[in-house]
């Protein structure tokens, strides 16, 4: 069977047109997991590759998420909007599992919590954030220090403010800036405070998802790769500890460099969809 993928466009509650592709069989025809990518990522290579790896076996969408890549933005940002995005996702598909990757793992607990049974499953992928730490979920400088640069005109400073924030040696910043996917990152860098946002909701707000981890009971994988920080593994830890129905996987590689097969078949996993 050829395995294609198809870009379209679908409208959030809020009027937002949402960039997405589809990968593998038309709705109804096998289970559906949408990829939700983290901070200064849109529809990454690798994510495709898991598309491919999946084949026939389950329909994957991406899609980009507001502000970024194909899709537009209406302000004010607010995290339930991303969430009304993902719902409008999820009539594309019907009911899905969710990847969420790095800072997009909360986004995707956040939306398990809040669409029920339209969510199948969770796979978080490197989530990055120990719930059990006691520490502020986001550091202020993602939020006040990169809308500050964004509004002055200099969105390169809030990608450069962001590296900083995760730990990225200044002296690479001058090869990043020099690369030919700078463009890119500085095109999404008002969209580095929405990660802010979304990791301050996990401890902070009226909603606060970690007074909600109990209204999370679909199955969730919880997952980071061999050569990943100890603190990733902490992360991820802390976060089979507060789920209900979460149990934990060390997948082969880090970060992006994960093998896409073994990112597929942690998904396969989630679904319960058997191996060719």
């Amino acid at each position: 069977m050829t395995i294609t993928t198809v870009d379209a466009l679908t409208t959030s509650a809020d009027g937002t047109l949402i960039a997405f592709d589809v990968t593998g069989p038309a709705r109804g025809l096998a289970p559906a997991v949408v990829v939700i990518d983290g901070v200064l990522a849109h529809r990454v290579p690798v994510t495709l590759a898991v598309a491919a790896e999946l084949g026939d076996r389950v329909t994957t969408l991406r899609y980009d998420r507001r502000g970024r890549g194909g899709s537009g933005d209406t302000p004010p940002y607010s995290v339930d909007r991303e969430i009304d995005d993902i719902a409008a996702l999820l009539q594309v598909t019907g009911p899905a599992a969710l990847l969420g990757i790095s800072t997009g793992a909360f986004l995707a607990l956040r939306a398990a919590a809040d669409l029920g049974s339209a969510v199948t499953g969770v796979l978080c992928y490197e989530p990055g954030y120990d719930v059990a730490s006691g520490e502020p979920p986001a550091d202020p400088r993602m939020i006040a220090g990169v809308e500050a640069c964004v509004e002055a005109g200099d969105p390169g400073s809030a990608v450069e403010l962001f590296l900083d924030v995760v730990g990225m040696p200044c002296r690479l910043v001058p090869r990043m800036r020099a690369s030919a996917s700078w463009a890119d990152l500085e095109s999404m860098a008002p969209t580095i405070a929405y990660d802010g946002r979304v990791l301050a909701a996990v401890a902070l707000g009226r909603r606060a998802l970690m007074c909600r981890w109990d209204m999370i009971t679909q199955p969730v994988l919880v997952a980071h790769g061999t050569a990943s920080a100890a603190a990733v593994a902490a992360a991820a830890d802390s976060l089979v500890a507060v789920l209900p129905a979460a149990r934990r996987v060390t997948v082969p590689g880090h970060g992006a460099d994960v093998p896409p097969e073994a990112m597929a078949e942690a998904v396969a996993g989630l679904l319960g969809v058997v191996s060719p």
